[in-house]
């Protein structure tokens, strides 16, 4: 199982996570589907369906859709990526 509060920590320490001045509010934009990424990231490494190799591709995407570069989704148990220019999505690596 991937470790929620480590992957937030990592999260927090690029700025994806940011705090209100009293910390009152916290504004994570983009947190929650970066863990439902890195989660079914994860879930494909322990079932097989992806190596070693396509996991650092992966991580490549969800760091250029936490820097703004590229949009994700997920369907249908595919994961999905296309450029912030573009209107079509490709499906990832």
């Amino acid at each position: 199982m991937l470790s929620r509060e480590i992957f937030l920590q990592n999260l927090a320490g690029r700025r994806a996570i940011s705090y209100s001045e009293d910390e009152s509010v916290v504004y994570a934009e983009k947190a929650f589907f970066a863990y439902r990424v890195a989660e079914w990231t994860y879930n494909k490494v322990t079932t097989g369906e992806l190596d070693l190799e396509d996991v650092e591709r992966y991580w490549g995407l969800l760091t250029k859709y936490l820097n703004g570069e590229v949009d994700l989704k997920i369907e249908d148990d595919v994961l999905y990526y296309n450029d912030i220019e573009d209107d079509e999505y490709e499906e990832g690596c």
